[in-house]
């Protein structure tokens, strides 16, 4: 007899391979905004640098958001064999509505925290 794979679990771990995948462009993007207002010669070009701080706090929110809700969708249509297993009780209790809050809000705080060195510096 031929094991078939829950596409669901296909589904999240893509998800969940995207997810980290955009939480390293989002660490990358940061750094460089990061090292562009503590390192760089910023005056008067202040406004055009918020632009790649606003749009690195966009990105990260429209990702994470996506990749979380594409997790949460996965978890839902799980076939009945996979939702009877230990490790989809598990990730299946995470707390999703909490990670998605924390992800905007460590993307706000990134943001507030560039624009702030930026124009108060």
């Amino acid at each position: 007899m031929e094991s078939q794979t829950d596409p669901s679990l296909n589904g999240l771990f893509h998800a969940i391979s995207f997810q980290i995948a955009g939480i390293a462009v989002a660490l990358v993007a940061n750094s460089a905004n990061f090292a562009f207002i503590l390192f760089a010669d910023t005056s008067g070009h202040e406004i055009a640098l918020c632009i790649p701080i606003l749009a690195t706090a966009l990105f990260t929110i429209v990702w994470g958001d996506a990749t979380l809700q594409s997790q949460i969708a996965n978890i839902k249509d799980a076939a009945v064999e996979t939702k009877n297993s230990h490790a989809y009780k598990y990730i299946a209790t995470q707390p999703y509505s909490l990670l998605r809050l924390m992800n905007l809000i460590l993307a706000v705080a990134l943001a507030a925290s560039q624009l702030s060195i930026l124009f108060g510096g």
